[in-house]
């Protein structure tokens, strides 16, 4: 084990579940942002430095070495990302627009599009579209969306400014968290399925994870973050991925720097399976997986969302209500439902034909009004 110090900030006043779900890891200590800011703290090369939530981002990156700035720009511009996945990726045509010039767009109608925010995370104003839809309604509907979600998230995890259109890249959708190690190498910590909500507000509701999962996708994961790392030249650098397995081939979408999967996505793997990927980012070191569930079985990582139809201020979750839905609730961490855009996550254990069901959970259905239900 390292005696190496590690740093972990954190930002209360942004999206929760993060530093809720932290497992405890020693050598690594654990500040805010607004601590940092008051702080003379620089993270020079070999630093194991990381985030919870992308609101604290600025603050770090100020702070770090060369290096690892240019490298995080890089990717968190998703055009700047494009660029670089040209060389691997030619056939992942893309374009950018200002925002407000969205509606005068010509696009193919015969073609599927994606479109998102140049600076953007946990999918607030990602739109999957036909060539044929109405930009002028799909606009108004971004705009909405990102406005709403500027509440929470600060202006350098999100920007209304830029768009980026891209092909959209069919198949299911997974996510790796993974991080160079002080060598340049990556090493996986988790990879999940991220299927799709019935209701697309719900975006990221359900995530889950498996021995068959892992197997599926982590040997071209790594494989695509060495090559992506020839150009970038990444050490110590934790990083969340999200990709489509298009045919059988797995296609990137974009990678979040400096953090694992948000929201306590990227602990679910020390509560449900005893792996701590702080501790393997602070020593470098891969993780054992038999604990991870085979034979159609799966940990979940699920996020109860407020209602899109509900109002927060006089209606509260039915927190008896959503348990009934899973059979080995693991773990469950609240949220105040009326400072934040979900009223909690939850990790548990369930049988993999289950997920279906979870997925069609309407959270207007799971509010009732008057004090909290729990």
């Amino acid at each position: 084990m390292s005696d190496q110090q590690a740093w972990l900030i954190t930002d209360p006043e942004a999206e929760a579940g993060g530093r809720e779900t932290l497992p405890p890891t020693d050598g690594l200590t654990v500040i805010t942002r607004a601590e940092l800011a008051d702080s003379n703290l620089r993270f020079p090369a070999g630093t194991k430095v990381a985030i919870t939530t992308e609101a604290a981002m600025d603050e770090v990156v100020s702070r770090l070495d060369p290096g690892r700035r240019k490298a995080i720009r890089s990717l968190k511009d998703k055009a700047a990302f494009r660029e670089l996945l040209r060389p691997l990726y030619p056939d992942l045509t893309f374009e950018t627009v200002a925002t407000n010039d969205l509606p005068a767009t010509v696009l193919n109608p015969d073609a599927r599009y994606v479109i998102k925010p140049a600076l953007g995370v946990f999918g607030a104003g990602v739109r999957t579209i036909s060539g044929r839809a109405d930009l002028s309604e799909v606009h108004a509907e971004l705009v909405a969306e990102m406005t709403e979600n500027a509440a929470v998230l600060s202006e350098t995890a999100l920007s209304a400014e830029r768009l980026i259109i891209e092909r959209y890249i069919d198949g299911e959708e997974y996510a790796v968290d993974a991080f160079f190690d002080s060598q340049g190498r990556p090493v996986i910590t988790s990879a999940y399925h991220h299927p799709m909500p019935t209701n697309p507000a719900y975006l990221h509701m359900v995530y889950y994870t498996s021995r068959p999962v892992m197997d599926l996708v982590s040997t071209q994961a790594i494989d695509f973050l060495t090559a992506l790392n020839d150009q970038l030249g990444m050490t110590d650098l934790a990083v969340h991925s999200e990709f489509r397995l298009e045919g059988d081939r797995l296609m990137p979408i974009e990678i979040n720097a400096m953090r694992f999967g948000g929201m306590g996505l990227g602990n679910m793997v020390f509560h449900t399976a005893g792996v701590n990927p702080y501790r393997h980012f602070i020593d470098g070191t891969n993780p054992d997986w038999s604990q991870l569930p085979q034979d159609g079985q799966a940990i979940v990582f699920f996020i109860g969302y407020n209602g899109a139809s509900v109002d927060p201020a006089t209606h509260v979750p039915d927190w008896p209500g959503l348990r009934r839905h899973f059979d080995d609730i693991m773990l469950e961490v609240p949220f105040d439902h009326r400072e934040q855009l979900a009223f909690g996550v939850l990790y548990a254990r369930e049988p993999t034909e289950r997920i279906p069901e979870l997925l069609s959970i309407e959270f207007d259905d799971l509010f009732v009004e008057g004090p909290d239900v729990d």
